[in-house]
């Protein structure tokens, strides 16, 4: 998919792809541990030169078994391939408070290409790694059997690779619509909402 983007013949222009940008919408959160959650997310970037910009985001979401909440905090890299196609390197800064079951931080980094197929339409593709060192507010050790907050923190510590795929439809420079699906092996999720590029 990345070699497509990268590779297809495009109508607009690099210059087209805005990194000064808001994004607030509805979060869908299906984790293989605990039931599925609901929840809004807000994310952004801002342009510091034609080539670095800075983001950052928000999720919450609602689970059984607690609130879900992550924020993330990075510089990202942004290289001109062709007239139409960017390629992204980002690190990030990474956070998550789970309520009562636990919270951490640690590390993110993120490669991907994003291409303008058409002036009204935009897409984006990648590969994303967290890694989080969670510190447990509950004992889980001799608890038999293993209830699910302690299999959802078992599931969420430590490393977890990602494959994330969007696009974003203009209704004109400044408004559109964004969407954008993320997988990884234990924790798959969905974002909609409108953007607002600066």
């Amino acid at each position: 998919l990345l070699a497509a983007l990268a590779a297809a013949p495009l109508a607009a222009n690099a210059g087209d792809l805005s990194y000064s940008y808001l994004e607030a919408g509805y979060v869908r959160s299906d984790r293989d541990s605990i039931d599925s959650g609901n929840g809004f997310g807000v994310r952004g970037s801002g342009a510091i030169t034609d080539n670095f910009h800075v983001f950052g985001g928000y999720e919450r979401s609602d689970q059984d078994i607690a609130d879900l909440a992550n924020w993330r905090l990075g510089l990202g890299y942004n290289l001109a391939l062709s007239d139409n196609v960017d390629l992204l390197a980002r690190v990030s800064y990474e956070n998550a408070d789970y309520d009562f079951i636990g919270d951490g931080n640690g590390y993110g980094v993120e490669v991907g290409v994003r291409a303008a197929l058409s002036p009204q339409f935009e897409a984006t593709a990648g590969v994303r790694y967290a890694n989080v060192d969670l510190d447990r507010n509950i004992g889980c050790a001799a608890v038999v059997p293993t209830p699910p907050a302690c299999r959802f923190l078992d599931d969420e510590d430590g490393g977890n690779t990602a494959f994330f795929v969007g696009g974003q439809y203009k209704f004109n420079s400044r408004w559109g619509v964004v969407a954008e699906a993320s997988l990884s092996s234990n924790d798959n999720r969905g974002f909609i909402g409108p953007p607002v590029s600066f």
